[in-house]
């Protein structure tokens, strides 16, 4: 069992903490002392250790690589639309919703079935305060640093704050998920699955290596999520991607020359 503990110097309050925070997630509290965290592994082997202080929570794991939540490339993208400056995955939610005459005000749900890091949600989430928005992730360190952060972290803007608690995360696998939801219950289906040829490392993954879910999208999930979806499917890849080969979107968004884009599916045109 993957243990959760405190920082070295902690008070009584985040020990506590720590302790409702381990019994919630199913894991193991152990009293810190002095013990160091190669320590720790030594005298309880584990996958991971998670530790609670005053700056959050941090995932360590036993190759001494370690993470924890940050807005990551969320912010810049948050920063280019104060700036009146577009977002592709934006454009691609808009695109759908245009099409369902949908108003900017109208809520609408999103399910994010690959949420990793955070900041497709998190852009989301900012750019339509409306949207009721659902991630699933199916690697547990991971979902636990992301899921303390969106609750946790506070940014010094407000309403950078606010998209991160709207988010809900959930512990699972679109594969398990998506076939037991009801006909048209999400209104948008977001995938952003392991890109078939994997972009260069970058430094917020470099911890994560060997910690993450690998999920491919098939003919059994994108029947499944069409079934689900009451406006559309979005999916994240490279342009000449088999994914897109298999499955032509009925609208691509993203740069002319972009390495990454969006296929964008309408319900209505299937």
């Amino acid at each position: 069992m993957n243990i959760l503990t405190t920082a070295q110097k902690s008070n009584e309050a985040i020990q506590e903490e720590a302790k409702a925070l381990a019994s919630s997630m199913h894991m193991a509290y152990i009293k810190r002392g002095k013990l160091s965290i190669p320590a720790l592994f030594n005298a309880h082997p584990c996958d991971f250790i998670a530790v609670l202080s005053g700056n959050g929570l941090t995932i360590h794991f036993p190759d001494n690589q370690l993470h924890s939540f940050h807005l990551s490339m969320a912010q810049l993208r948050i920063l280019r639309l104060q700036r009146g400056e577009g977002d592709h995955l934006i454009n691609a939610v808009q695109t759908i919703l245009n099409t369902n005459e949908i108003t900017d005000k109208e809520e609408f749900s999103f399910l994010d079935c690959t949420i990793g890091l955070g900041s497709d949600s998190i852009v989301v989430s900012y750019a339509f305060p409306q949207a009721k928005i659902k991630g699933l992730e199916g690697s547990l360190p991971i979902w636990l640093a992301t899921s303390y952060g969106l609750a946790h972290y506070s940014h010094n803007v407000k309403s950078v704050t606010d998209a991160l608690r709207r988010i809900e995360v959930s512990y699972d696998i679109f594969e398990n998920y998506v076939p037991n939801l009801p006909d048209e219950s999400i209104d948008i289906i977001y995938f952003d699955p392991m890109f078939e040829v994997p972009v260069e490392d970058s430094p917020q993954f470099k911890p994560l290596r060997g910690h993450t879910v690998e999920s491919h999208i098939d003919d059994k999930i994108m029947e499944e999520a069409m079934r689900v979806a009451s406006y559309g499917v979005i999916i994240k890849e490279r342009p000449f991607s088999s994914v897109f080969q298999k499955y032509p979107p009925h609208q691509w968004v993203g740069g002319k020359y972009s390495r990454i884009g969006y296929g964008v599916y309408m319900k209505e045109l299937l």
